[in-house]
């Protein structure tokens, strides 16, 4: 049974499918415009950190540029770089560099010869502000290092107020690196990460987090990317050029905002709607499944009824037709009508049948004054002559002959209604269906020789289950009136080409077909005219004069029980054919 054949499940699904169609669609409505707007708010927060990353880097970078402005403007420190004695500027130089946190100084005389070094880092210095003697210019530029992306801010010292009169150079350097880029973390919330030539400098991110990092530095705008398993947005912002040298190698700054841990809020919202739903959907599944079994319950009720009527024909079965608030009103109705319905049908069963036994009755009663008057009156007969004074041997031999026949056709026509009036019993058991087709013909001719008689019996149909005595009575009936059909016509001579006497008159041939048997008997007697036709299988009805009319019903009782089907088809003066059609086991529907 498919699952939408029952009405319960047919409602059931419509509901659950309705209820689910509904609340998904609200859940991918509410779920889509939530990640959009958190999407949108990711990128906001993201240019907003872009534009206080940049802001925080100029500061940086201008604030140290103010230092080194106000260290190369101290008297102090021009006194010492204008004697030329890298000895006396040295302690100077380390002494300036610890004030402003720099990370390397450099000074130079005007000729560019290095007075004094100050920080591990300064090797990165030298050479990097290449300068003509005596120039004024100030210079800020970005190079690439191993440590990191080293700003360089050069600026000259000037001996007095006249912008041409310089009497040196001083360099400071200080690192975007790792430390900076954590620094830039707490200010902004995102992972900062500095960048040149195509490969991260120096990042907030821990090491292991930043493989793949590299491919992504010359991105422009914002972008969705994924390391080790985490969703980031990010942001590539280049540094602004300052001053007149350029900067090597594309400095770029790369801010990344934890998509997964913005999106994390999301997660535990689509959990709570995704619980929404699930509960909501058991809800309206238990609740499509009460309504329907409000409407299916005394539909079921209604079939079991039914179906209970149908293999007992006890038409008194009732529906019980109750009147809750939540039944449907129209399966009471149909309750109702179904108890009505039976009712009637009973009462027309009970009248038909009256008229049945009655129509029965008068049929019977026919066949009994006909059948039973005419050997009363013949056995009435003989006793009569049997009466006189001079009765010789002879006559009581033949009178008690007569007698005797006449008792044995009443006998006969009596047991004829009794089989046909009385169930029938079966006994199964294995046979051959060909002999007991040649048993029926030889039953049938009476001790005869069936010289007008051809078997056409198939070799391979097997032994199987039937009742093998039931069968041969069918059989012998249906052969003896082939027989007194053939004899009919043979009385009469051949007319019309309705016998050829070389031709056999009768054919029992037997067939297999899969599971099941047919027989055939086919005659070429007088037939049947189709008025007569449709009532072979009706009792009591008889076109020969010494027939009871119950032989064909008694044996389409017999074939039924065997689980088979008997039919008949005739043509007047063209002969009759009987076809029976039996399964291999007895009992098993046609």
């Amino acid at each position: 049974m498919r699952l939408s054949s029952s009405l319960t499940n047919r409602i059931f699904l419509a509901c659950t499918l309705l209820a689910t169609v509904s609340l998904g669609f609200a859940f991918a409505f509410v779920n889509a415009q939530v990640t959009g707007e958190v999407e949108a708010e990711l990128r906001r927060d993201l240019s907003e950190a872009g534009t206080l990353v940049d802001q925080r880097r100029a500061i940086f970078t201008e604030t140290f540029t103010t230092f080194t402005r106000l260290i190369a403007d101290l008297p102090k420190l021009k006194a010492a770089v204008s004697t030329g004695d890298a000895p006396t500027v040295q302690p100077l130089a380390d002494q300036y560099r610890a004030q402003i946190d720099a990370d390397a100084l450099v000074l130079r005389s005007p000729q560019g010869a290095l007075l004094a070094a100050s920080g591990t880092e300064s090797d990165a210095l030298l050479g990097a502000v290449a300068t003509p003697p005596l120039s004024v210019d100030e210079v800020t530029l970005s190079i690439p290092h191993t440590r990191g992306l080293l700003q360089i801010v050069s600026v000259p010292i000037l001996q007095g107020d006249d912008p041409t009169d310089t009497i040196g150079r001083m360099t400071v350097g200080f690192f975007l690196d790792d430390r900076r880029a954590v620094q830039f973390k707490a200010v902004t919330g995102t992972e900062i990460a500095f960048a040149a030539g195509g490969r991260v400098l120096a990042s907030s991110l821990p090491a292991s987090a930043r493989e793949g990092l590299d491919a992504l530095t010359m991105a422009r705008g914002v972008r969705p990317i994924t390391l080790h398993g985490e969703e980031y947005v990010m942001l590539a912002r280049p540094f602004a050029r300052a001053g007149s040298a350029a900067e090597a190698g594309n400095p770029t700054t790369l801010i990344l905002r934890s998509r997964t841990e913005r999106l994390r809020y999301l997660s535990t919202l689509r959990a709570g709607l995704a619980g929404a739903l699930i509960v909501t959907l058991l809800l309206a599944t238990v609740l499509s499944y009460a309504v329907a079994r409000t409407m299916t319950r005394p539909l079921a009720a209604v079939t079991d009824a039914m179906r209970d009527v149908a293999a007992t024909g006890d038409l008194t079965r009732k529906v019980t037709v109750q009147s809750r608030a939540w039944d449907d009103e129209d399966a009471r109705l149909l309750g109702s009508a179904f108890n009505t319905l039976t009712e009637s049908v009973a009462r027309f069963q009970r009248e038909a049948a009256q008229r049945e036994r009655l129509s029965s009755l008068g049929r019977l009663s026919t066949v009994i004054a006909h059948e039973v008057r005419n050997p009363l009156m013949i056995i009435r007969a003989s006793l009569s002559s049997l009466r006189g004074d001079r009765v010789s041997a002879r006559d009581i031999r033949e009178a008690v002959a007569d007698i005797d026949e006449e008792t044995q056709r009443i006998n006969r026509i009596v047991g004829e209604v009794l089989d046909f009036a009385k169930p029938i019993r079966f006994d199964f058991a294995e046979a051959s269906i060909n002999d007991v087709c040649r048993a029926s013909v030889a039953a049938a001719w009476a001790g005869d020789a069936p010289d007008n008689v051809r078997l056409e019996l198939e070799p391979s149909i097997p032994p199987f289950v039937t009742d093998a005595e039931r069968l041969r009575t069918v059989l012998v009936n249906i052969l003896v009136n082939a027989r007194h059909a053939v004899q009919a016509v043979a009385a009469e001579g051949p007319r019309g080409g309705a016998v050829v006497l070389d031709d056999p008159g009768v054919v029992l041939r037997t067939e297999r077909h899969e599971s099941r048997v047919v027989i055939s008997i086919t005659d070429r007697g007088v037939g049947i005219s189709p008025d007569d036709l449709t009532h072979v299988f009706d009792p009591y009805y008889t076109t020969r004069r010494s027939g009871t009319g119950l032989g064909l019903p008694i044996a389409k009782n017999i074939v039924e029980g065997l689980g088979g089907t008997i039919s008949v088809t005739s043509r007047p003066a063209a002969g009759t054919d009987v076809r029976i059609d039996l399964p291999v086991r007895a009992g098993t529907p046609a």
